[in-house]
């Protein structure tokens, strides 16, 4: 069987993950920059991944040609450069992004085989239609601070488009939704976001139900491995779940 290369597929899932936002990716010789001008929030979805860089000289070069290119569509500077590879461990990064206003961060990627199995009697995986959902999002972003209905209505088609690729599912108790994942079949792996538990249902297992549920989920789609992002302060929790640490980027963003 041919060895999976995780990182090429992490990068891949960042990618996707962008594009199914309405992101154009554009690949130059040592960067991959990604327009999105459909998202109503937040630059970082002018996003600049996949950086290949040497050194301290390289990546200024990267950031030049990056800056040139938010100038020219007229975007705001890019406050983000995903590293691949390698991971920036040396602590001098720290003091030579610092000085030009940037800081370093580690995205790491965490993977575990799809399962055929059961889930317990009282549990089921949802596939909610496309009214259902976004009935749901709508209520559950007005309690946000920032929202207001001319917000919503920029949204809307922003997460109908993300959720075809993207698409929800959400985790029921005795017909009670608990928690939500969305989940894009990507090839041989899905890669999942947002995994999800209710405020009021947590620290009781739900999560590592949830999970385990996309994995079953995923072997009844025919993938091999399910995939996702998180925090190495997380490494813990998707250990006991299962998933095991696969991939790292070092993720530059502006202070």
């Amino acid at each position: 069987m041919k060895e999976i290369d995780w990182n090429e597929w992490a990068l891949h899932s960042e990618i996707e993950f962008s594009k199914a936002l309405g992101g154009k990716p554009v690949e130059y010789s040592s960067f991959i920059h990604i327009h999105n001008d459909t998202v109503p929030w937040g630059n970082d979805y002018n996003r600049t991944v996949g950086v290949r860089i040497s050194g301290f000289e390289s990546f200024d070069e990267v950031v030049e040609q990056v800056e040139t290119i938010h100038k020219h569509k007229k975007l705001e500077r890019p406050n983000r450069y995903d590293i691949y590879p390698p991971a920036l461990d040396n602590e001098i990064w720290d003091d030579f992004l610092l000085k030009r206003g940037f800081r370093l961060r580690t995205a790491v990627f965490f993977c575990s085989r799809t399962i055929d199995e059961q889930l317990p009697s009282e549990l089921r995986l949802y596939s909610p239609s496309e009214g259902e959902y976004i009935q749901w999002f709508h209520n559950q972003q007005k309690s946000r601070d920032y929202y207001n209905e001319e917000w919503f209505h920029k949204v809307k088609p922003c997460k109908l488009k993300f959720i075809k690729t993207f698409e929800p599912y959400w985790l029921l108790r005795h017909g009670d939704m608990v928690g939500w994942v969305y989940c894009a079949r990507l090839g041989e792996y899905c890669s999942l976001f947002e995994v999800e538990i209710k405020n009021e249902f947590r620290n009781q297992g739900l999560g590592q139900m949830l999970l385990r549920a996309i994995r079953i989920e995923g072997k009844k789609r025919a993938a091999r491995f399910v995939l996702l992002q998180s925090s190495e302060r997380l490494k813990k929790y998707y250990e006991k779940a299962g998933f095991e640490e696969c991939s790292r980027n070092s993720v530059i963003w502006l202070c």
